[in-house]
C-alpha cells in the first residue's frame, strides 16, 4: 500500500458524498469520500493500493484498455458526474469527479479517451 501524509486544503459535500482536496507538498490531490468530520487543516494519511497507479510517458499510459467513445450524457451535481459514452452498441458509464469534467472540458458530442485497468475487470459466465 501506498501511504501519503497530506493537509485538507478543501471539502465540498452533497448528499453524503464528499469530495476532499488534499495537498502533500506542492501538489494536490482530489478523493471521494463517504466519511465524515474531516475539516480544512487537519492532517490524514492518504492510502491508495499500488495497483491503482497508473504511469505515462507522454501520450503513452500503463492501462491495457484504451479506447475512443463519443460522450452521449454528462450529468452532475457539485461533486460528481456520471458520464456517458457509446461503445460499439453498448453504453459505458464513467462516475468522475465534476472537477474533473470542468477541468477537461468535456461536452456532450465530443471523442474521448477512456481506459479500464486490466485488473479491475470481473469476468463472469454468460447463461
Amino acid at each position: 500500500m501506498n501511504q501519503l501524509e497530506c493537509e485538507v486544503c478543501g471539502v465540498t459535500s452533497e448528499e453524503g458524498i464528499h469530495f476532499v482536496k488534499l495537498r502533500c507538498g506542492k501538489e494536490t490531490f482530489g478523493v471521494m469520500s463517504l466519511g465524515e468530520g474531516l475539516c480544512v487543516g487537519e492532517v490524514v494519511l492518504a492510502t491508495f493500493k499500488e495497483s491503482d497507479v497508473m504511469l505515462a510517458l507522454d501520450m503513452k499510459i500503463s492501462a491495457r484498455n484504451k479506447f475512443s467513445s463519443p460522450i452521449l450524457s454528462i450529468t452532475h451535481n457539485q461533486i460528481l458526474a456520471r458520464v456517458v459514452l457509446q461503445f460499439q452498441s453498448y453504453q459505458i458509464t464513467s462516475l468522475i469527479s465534476y472537477e474533473a469534467v470542468r477541468e477537461l472540458g468535456l461536452q456532450e458530442g465530443q471523442e474521448c479517451i477512456w481506459f479500464v485497468k486490466s485488473n479491475e475487470i470481473l469476468l463472469q459466465e454468460k447463461e
